[in-house]
């Protein structure tokens, strides 16, 4: 069975790496936020589990050579449908183009969707009602160029989407944007892990649900369409209950810190880190990260881990001045390196403020990734410290 797994631009090779470890599955083709696998039918439930993820496909089709509205109705109309969509069930058909098409995705939807309804006719001698709003069965169709693509949506929503998020920073990063980043600064759930700058708390949530075992699929049921799923794998239902009774218990440190300034942030992390469940594994502190850290660095025994990795968002500029931009970029890394941490990820779209910055530091060794967080072309910077 081969899969469409979408995440945002710049980490492809992430999210492909995470669905090898979770699925042994075997990676085709990976393209601008796409990523093509072949998994067996008794993996499935473990694409599923993947915290970089954000949307998921099975694919029933991939035809190259077209270009044209009738093509694309042809070969839709030339496939079966009934074993996925039961008679009484709704439908409805998302398009994406790509590359120059003398059309619109509009229309793509449009010729898409009679073909569904008179494929259905054909066979079952039923027309299938459409519902643009909330479908029960979602058909994804995409025209990348000459390649289309057809397949059926495994989610409701995005997961990266979380359900604990009951407070939103206002420059919230992407749940699964921040797990990547955690894979990119290599750390283990052994490890402690320091946010200097929290907002919301999302880096360290995320990292405190990696340390308790807490399953993405089990904090974001609602955003599976389970019975898309049961058409694919009979024994979803058991799989997921098995899986959501893993969460470990106990053996886990409260090394996922995050220091913020504002203490409205603070506030808003404490309740979305306990709307996860992660309320006994997170620590949230109000004030000042340059004093804070190395404080929280001589006693970093009594959280049960090492400090050494640091995972951040900082300000872009977009309401500071770039002097001031550049002193806090600065002095948060000497911060980290004079308190002995080894590495340190952030992201930013201030490139130019974050290259001066490094190029003047002697101490490090960097590393960056081009990605897109949300509209906006960014870099990941990793760090090592010497």
């Amino acid at each position: 069975m081969i899969f469409l797994v979408t995440c945002d631009t710049g980490f492809e090779n992430i999210l492909a790496n995470e669905l090898v470890e979770l699925t042994n599955g075997s990676v085709g083709q990976i393209s601008s936020g796409r990523v093509f696998i072949e998994v067996s039918s008794s993996r499935v439930i473990d694409i599923l589990r993947s915290r970089t993820a954000n949307n998921m496909y099975m694919l029933i089709g991939i035809y190259n050579g077209i270009t044209r509205l009738e093509e694309i109705y042809n070969v839709i109309r030339g496939l079966e449908f009934k074993e996925f969509i039961n008679p009484m069930q709704s439908f409805a058909i998302r398009s994406e183009r790509i590359g120059e098409h003398s059309f619109t995705s509009i229309d793509i939807s449009r010729v898409a969707g009679q073909a569904v309804i008179d494929s259905y006719m054909a066979s079952r001698n039923v027309r299938l009602k459409v519902d643009l709003e909330n479908p029960d069965i979602e058909i994804y169709v995409e025209l990348n160029r000459d390649r289309l693509i057809v397949g059926f949506a495994l989610l409701r929503a995005s997961m990266h989407i979380r359900r604990y998020r009951l407070f939103t920073h206002p420059a919230a990063l992407k749940p699964t944007i921040a797990t990547s980043m955690l894979r990119l600064a290599k750390w283990q759930p052994a490890e402690g892990i320091v946010d200097p700058m929290c907002g919301g708390g999302t880096i360290v949530i995320e990292a405190a649900l990696i340390s308790k075992g807490i399953e993405i699929p089990c904090i974001n049921m609602q955003h599976i369409n389970v019975d898309m799923l049961r058409k694919v794998v009979s024994t979803v239902d058991e799989e997921l209950e098995k899986l959501c009774r893993k969460t470990m218990e106990g053996d886990y440190h409260r090394a996922h810190i995050g220091v913020d300034i504002n203490p409205r942030f603070i506030e808003g992390s404490t309740i979305n880190a306990k709307n996860a469940g992660v309320d006994d594994a997170t620590l949230f502190l109000t004030g000042d990260s340059m004093k804070i850290i190395p404080k929280i660095k001589q006693i970093e025994h009594e959280f049960g881990a090492e400090l050494s990795i640091a995972v951040f968002n900082p300000p872009y500029g977009h309401r500071m001045r770039w002097g001031k931009l550049s002193e806090l970029y600065r002095n948060t890394l000497d911060t980290l390196k004079n308190a002995g941490f080894r590495r340190a990820v952030f992201i930013t779209s201030a490139i130019r403020t974050a290259e001066n910055v490094l190029a003047n530091l002697p101490y490090i060794a960097v590393d960056r990734i081009r990605v897109i967080h949300g509209t906006l072309p960014s870099y990941v910077y990793i760090v090592d410290f010497r």
